[in-house]
């Protein structure tokens, strides 16, 4: 295995760099605009939000030293990353679904690339804003796969890095990983400018990295061999008042030589094979915003995936357009939030060479949605009964899809959802709702037809034929209904959130493998039933320079018919942290504890964990900053949900200059 050269020394000397030292002080970032909350597609405080919401910045060092997405989402509880660190193996499952059951969005743009072991979602995570991660069942706005949650991933703007008074500059960053030697650099062009015909602005950022074999906990090594570009290009023009013009491209390629299955720990045969991973995410759109309370955004996309080995190349192509957007009214003693969007996309799967399970097939989409926020009242100390929300929201989706033999599946799916908040205070808020969520099959499930796998001889008198896969184009979608209740608390220092779930799901769809008869089909057979809760607790002081949380989450569950429980729950997981600011709060010291009961999901049991983590932010100068993560401190044995190891200890660190 190719080797990069050792990181230990190399991110020591980064982050003590003494030019770090010889710059003068201050950050002086503008103000961030109100924040669009993915699980109601409006602006809002996530307190008024009735559910469990985690975001993440640039800012924080879990983000901004993060090399992959295992990095950045790994430590978040009842979130669960599959795959041992290698990028194109890593997928997400939250609140019992995996990968299918939970929508990933990169700036709006639907990634779901389905492809057996691989990933669904690529992405430089030194390219990121933000990610917020909204958990629930969130078809009523989005549509198919939100059935356990939505992750939202948004790009750095120019006015991400734009200090006060600044009209254009320069980034450099430089970010590395022990656990996998790895070492990268990105570097940042932005700016913005006022012009005849109106102000523009623009960005253009460039990633490089370099990365060997993955350590993962205990000392185990998942080979791995890989190079990532990256790619962002995008900008804005504010053509009128309340017109604005919006271009972007995303561009991701990774050269990696790994195991044939890269969720895999060590390739079953000990063979490597050569693996190169692009994806490109085009758009252009339009934002009205004729009034603060009013925006609709309009955009046409282009999203590209490609995998191509020596003996396979998956190809997906989806173009889409779409139109989102907000309005509030005030009837004076009620007030109106109303979301709305319509979009269509058309999506083609293309094989080359000897793929197999990835059939050469097309879907069309359409959907429809409204959702509509009233509230009244007056809270108790006003001599009201308190304030009172009610969200009626619905979504209609239809597809249609065909595979090159003319077998096709024709379906639409509603998608309603009711909640009822109360709030007796500005400080207090109930909540309960209902909402349906479905997840549509995807072209592999619904038209595979290839070989699955070669048979094989276990003795001279016993041998396995070949297994091919069997069409399925009446596989119906997964469906799910759920009630979600909970509340949220802030009183001076503290605030807490926290949330009960309970979802029947029906017709899960679940691959059914006879080995004699040399047949793999999707089938709908399953019906689950999933509970669980999440909790957020936050201690905040005024005047001292420290915070602390709890974060708490946990998913139970069991197959309705037999009772069995089923592969995808989390066990009681908890996220502890305390920052503490010096420094006049140019530095901050963090500790980051992450827990796991132990818990039986069937098959075999599993031991719990406690891992400490140790986190520092420190902008030496309005110029100068680093963020160092240093994760596993102990480099305990642990394992995730689905059986994989863990991360191991590593030192992550990002060192930027800016000018």
């Amino acid at each position: 295995m190719k080797r990069t050269l050792s990181c230990s020394g190399a991110l020591a000397l980064l982050c003590l760099s003494p030019m770090a030292s010889s710059v003068a002080n201050a950050t002086g970032q503008d103000e961030l605009a109100p924040l669009v909350v993915t699980g109601t597609r409006t602006p809002t405080d996530t307190f008024r939000a009735p559910l469990i919401i985690d975001t993440l910045d640039r800012h924080d060092p879990t983000l901004s030293t993060a090399m992959r997405l295992e990095d950045a989402l790994g430590s978040q509880p009842g979130l669960s990353v599959a795959g041992q660190g290698r990028r194109n193996g890593q997928t997400i499952g939250m609140r019992g679904f995996d990968r299918n059951g939970v929508l990933v969005r990169l700036d709006g743009i639907r990634q779901d690339i389905d492809t057996g072991h691989l990933g669904n979602v690529f992405v430089d995570p030194g390219l990121l804003r933000e990610v917020q991660i909204a958990r629930g069942a969130l078809s009523s706005l989005y549509g198919s796969n939100a059935m356990g949650g939505v992750i939202s991933l948004d790009t750095v703007g120019a006015d991400d890095l734009l200090r006060a008074g600044e009209t254009r500059g320069g980034r450099l960053s430089l970010r590395g990983a022990t656990a996998s030697d790895e070492l990268g650099a990105s570097l940042s062009l932005f700016g913005k400018a006022n012009t005849a015909h109106g102000p523009v602005d623009g960005l253009l950022a460039l990633g490089r990295s370099e990365s060997g074999d993955i350590r993962r906990a205990g000392g185990h090594t998942a080979p791995d061999d890989a190079n990532l570009n990256s790619l962002l290009a995008k900008g804005s023009w504010q053509l009128a008042d309340h017109h604005r013009l919006f271009a972007q491209w995303q561009n991701y390629r990774e050269d990696a030589r790994q195991p044939g299955n890269p969720q895999s720990l060590e390739p079953s045969d000990g063979s490597l094979r050569d693996r190169t991973t692009t994806s490109d995410n085009l758009q252009l759109g339009h934002r009205w915003s004729p009034a603060a309370a009013t925006q609709l955004d309009s955009r046409l996309s282009l999203s590209r995936q490609n995998i191509d080995e020596p003996d396979a190349q998956r190809t997906q192509q989806r173009l889409g357009v779409q139109s989102d957007g907000y309005h509030r009214l005030e009837h004076g003693w009620l007030s109106q939030t109303l979301a709305f969007g319509a979009e269509a996309t058309t999506a083609t799967q293309r094989p080359g060479k000897q793929a197999s399970g990835f059939p050469r097939a097309d879907i069309d989409t359409a959907a429809l949605y409204v959702d509509d926020s009233l509230t009244v009242g007056r809270y108790l100390d006003d001599g009201g009964a308190g304030r009172f929300e009610l969200g009626l929201g619905a979504r209609y989706d239809h597809y249609r899809a065909e595979d090159a033999e003319g077998r096709d599946s024709d379906e639409g799916r509603l998608s309603p959802r009711l909640r009822l908040s109360w709030s007796p205070s500005d400080t207090l808020m109930f909540y309960s709702g209902y909402a349906e969520a479905f997840r549509a099959p995807t072209l592999s499930e619904l038209y595979a037809d290839q070989r699955h796998f070669a048979g094989f001889c276990e003795g001279p008198f016993f041998c396995v034929p070949d297994n091919y896969w069997v069409p399925n184009p009446d596989l119906g979608p997964e469906t799910s209904k759920t009630w979600e209740s909970g509340l949220a608390w802030r009183v001076g220092d503290w605030g807490l959130r926290a949330s009960y779930f309970d979802t029947r799901a029906d017709d899960f769809i679940d691959t059914e493998v006879d080995i004699m008869a040399g047949t793999t089909r999707a089938t709908n057979v399953n019906r689950a039933h999933l509970w669980g809760f999440d909790a957020r607790l936050q201690y905040r002081p005024d005047g001292l320079p420290f915070d602390a949380f709890v974060a708490l989450a946990e998913v139970s569950g069991h197959d309705r018919d037999s009772g069995e429980a089923l592969g995808t729950l989390t066990p009681l997981e908890a996220l502890a942290g305390v920052d503490y600011q010096l420094a006049d709060g140019d530095l901050t010291l963090g500790w980051r504890g992450r827990f796991a009961r132990a818990y039986d999901k069937g098959d075999e049991p599993q031991p719990g964990y406690g891992l400490h983590d140790l986190q520092l932010a420190w902008q030496f100068t309005p110029a100068v900053s680093t963020s160092l993560s240093l994760r596993n401190v102990a480099d305990k044995t642990w394992y995730r949900p689905d059986g994989n190891l863990g991360d191991g200890r590593s030192l992550l660190a990002n060192l930027s200059l800016q000018w």
